[in-house]
């Protein structure tokens, strides 16, 4: 089984080419933002990206011709979670909208100019898939009610994250389906977002830009509101910058400075002690966060599956573990990237583990 999977982001796409899982060839591809803001729809900036990819992979000399599947994430609203294949019904949905800084509708087209080409060389039959993993129609009715009126809750995390990392562990390390499991899922990035997974659907989960849940290597997490708001009225802050002490100068970044993984790793390790507090204090966070997404499911939790770039960040994982691992087994699961995630929803659909869905019909 041969997969390019790529991702379109707002100035960049990124892709690789995986034979059999093991990654072949990895490729950034930059777009200078002018260029891709003069592209106003989803088709127009669709073929630009397909454009620029395929003059990185004809320079580097690749072979595509025997692709078996090209995937990447959608972004469209009226899909429900799941893997699509790109067919004309998805393709018009997509057509309607216009880009609404959303570069993962562009990249509908991109899989389907790949799969016409590919296919168009009669070496194999290529299928052009885009994996939907959608949020705010699942979250429960009790968890999207907030105790203020007008202010709802519609989180927004990191859910291919969640959804891939729980399919994995499903076949993996349970053998059997995602849709018949119970797991609470940790992303530890820059941000750290923990969802409740019931049988297939994410039924809660903090969201980390709108300054919920754990504090994280660069947002605040869930604040006191009285001495908030009186920060906020002190006048000493504009609406941009309270916003970016929340989402991206928060959390570790705000006490050490520099939250890079790799410093604040070397900092625990000789044995600073403010950072070994902080890191410390961050893990009894996500503790409680796992703990109060286990009462969502009624404690009836399979799996607690911690993740994400700072899963690697050992002796912060252990300080979390012992917290949670009453409430049900721990697994660390640390992936490669969102690409190696996509490939691996490109394997269970190519063996059939996983349906592929058809929108309209």
């Amino acid at each position: 089984m041969k997969v390019l999977s790529f991702i379109a982001k707002l100035a960049s796409t990124e892709f690789a080419i995986y034979k059999d899982e093991a990654e072949t060839h990895y490729e950034v591809v930059q777009h200078p933002p002018l260029e891709l803001n003069a592209r106003l729809s989803p088709r127009e900036q669709g073929e630009y990206r397909f454009r620029a990819m395929m003059d990185v992979i004809e320079e580097c000399g690749i072979s595509i011709s025997d692709v078996d599947i090209v995937i990447t994430q959608a972004g469209v609203e009226a899909l429900s979670s799941g893997i699509y294949l790109v067919n004309d019904a998805l393709s018009s949905l997509v057509a309607e909208s216009r880009i609404d800084e959303n570069a993962q509708r562009s990249a509908v087209f991109v899989v389907s100019r790949f799969a016409d080409l590919i296919n168009s060389m009669n070496v194999c039959e290529c299928l052009p898939l885009v994996v939907e993993p959608a949020i705010d129609d699942e979250i429960i009715t009790e968890a999207a009610l907030s105790g203020l009126k007008g202010v709802g809750r519609a989180p927004v995390f990191h859910s291919f994250s969640h959804r891939a990392t729980a399919a994995v562990i499903a076949w993996d390390a349970m053998k059997t389906g995602a849709n018949g499991i119970n797991l609470v899922v940790a992303h530890l990035g820059k941000e750290i977002s923990v969802s409740a997974y019931d049988k297939g659907r994410i039924v809660d989960s903090n969201s980390p830009l709108d300054g919920e849940g754990p504090f994280s290597p660069n947002t605040a997490g869930s604040l006191p509101t009285r001495p908030l708001l009186e920060l906020c009225y002190a006048r000493k802050y504009d609406m941009d910058e309270m916003m970016s002490r929340i989402q991206s100068s928060g959390g570790l970044a705000a006490h050490l400075g520099d939250a890079r993984l790799q410093k604040v790793e070397e900092a625990y390790s000789r044995g600073d002690k403010k950072t070994i507090f902080l890191v410390k204090a961050m893990a009894y966070k996500v503790a409680r966060e796992i703990g109060a997404k286990a009462s969502a499911l009624f404690g009836n939790v399979d799996r607690i599956v911690i993740t994400g770039p700072w899963a690697l960040f050992e002796s912060f994982v252990k300080e979390i573990i012992p917290r949670v691992e009453w409430i049900a087994p721990t697994l660390v699961y640390v992936w490669k990237s969102e690409l190696y995630l996509l490939m691996t929803s490109a394997a269970r659909t190519f063996d059939g583990t996983i349906k592929i869905e058809l929108y309209g019909q």
